[in-house]
């Protein structure tokens, strides 16, 4: 059996993790240049950045048990009901797979059903064919982008799933510098600001991450990071702005950061093509439906393999 996995974020990764058991063959495909999605960790020489999630609270108790299960193999700490991971937050998606299955910087645009066979192609016109089972985990308006052949009704469910986008600002320095937060949190534009060398321990290295509202971003989310930032700067004062002019700045814009609404279901299945999709739109809207909605379809039985 020869499987692939679109998308190698939370869902992506916890399905190969799920699909491993049962299937030795499984090839994972990202667009960017690393697991992770909103789970993603910026490499500075040693150190590391988490510029999205910071780490995880459960407010469920699947979510604490996978956190647990983590906690014990040494990729994340816990710290009251929060847990937080040792190196970088992508390392819990690289600990559910094997990297030698992970092909990234593949963006795949167009996939075809043919005598019961999977055959996908990247933006480059490159070929990957032969796969029996086919999920994807990527977000919803990138679903509707794939050249794919889906159920009209299933399509426009899915048309009806927007997102809230969060604009990210990376600060670092490897000088000891101290960003007046509470400065930074009077502008109306930023929603949290997470002081990430404190949560390491690092020290003479300074690295904080600004999160705009969605408000901002969602108002933006058409223009490029870069156009994106200079609107950012002008709506700071000047004070604000020397400040940021301390540190080396790298911005980040999450398109799709978060789900606004949900499908009524745990996941799409269509057992006659061996096509299974899953992700952080099903049933609920948040970290918690990523891992059940990959987890239940990892533990389906295709009948047509």
């Amino acid at each position: 059996m020869k499987i692939a996995i679109i998308g190698a974020g939370l869902s992506g990764c916890n399905l190969y993790n799920n699909l491993k058991e049962k299937y030795e063959n499984i090839t994972i495909f990202e667009k960017s240049r690393g697991v992770g999605g909103r789970l993603s960790t910026k490499y500075i020489e040693d150190k590391f950045i988490d510029h999205g999630t910071s780490s995880l609270i459960p407010i469920t108790d699947d979510l604490k048990l996978f956190c647990l299960d983590l906690v014990k193999n040494g990729v994340l700490k816990a710290k009251y009901d929060e847990f937080i991971p040792k190196n970088g937050i992508n390392s819990i998606c690289k600990f559910l797979i094997d990297e030698k299955d992970l092909v990234k910087n593949t963006k795949i645009i167009k996939v075809q059903n043919f005598d019961n066979k999977w055959i996908l192609q990247d933006e480059n016109h490159k070929i990957y064919e032969d796969f029996d089972l086919l999920f994807i985990s990527i977000p919803a308006p990138q679903i509707l982008e794939l050249d794919i052949e889906l159920p009209n009704d299933f399509k426009q469910k899915v048309a009806n799933i927007k997102y809230d986008s969060v604009f990210s600002v990376i600060l670092y320095s490897n000088k000891n510098i101290k960003l007046d937060q509470n400065r930074f949190y009077e502008n109306p534009d930023i929603e949290n600001i997470i002081d990430n060398s404190k949560k390491y321990g690092f020290k003479d290295f300074s690295s904080y991450i600004i999160h705009s509202s969605r408000e901002f971003a969602n108002c933006v989310n058409h223009k490029s990071k870069e156009d994106i930032y200079e609107i950012f700067l002008e709506n700071l004062d000047e004070e604000l702005q020397e400040e940021l002019n301390k540190f080396e700045i790298i911005p980040h814009l999450w398109k799709y950061a978060f789900a606004k609404s949900s499908l009524d279901m745990p996941y799409f299945l269509n057992n006659e093509k061996n096509l299974g999709i899953c992700g952080d739109y099903f049933n609920y809207n948040n970290l918690e439906a990523t891992l059940l909605s990959s987890e239940l379809l990892g533990n389906v039985t295709f009948n047509n393999p």
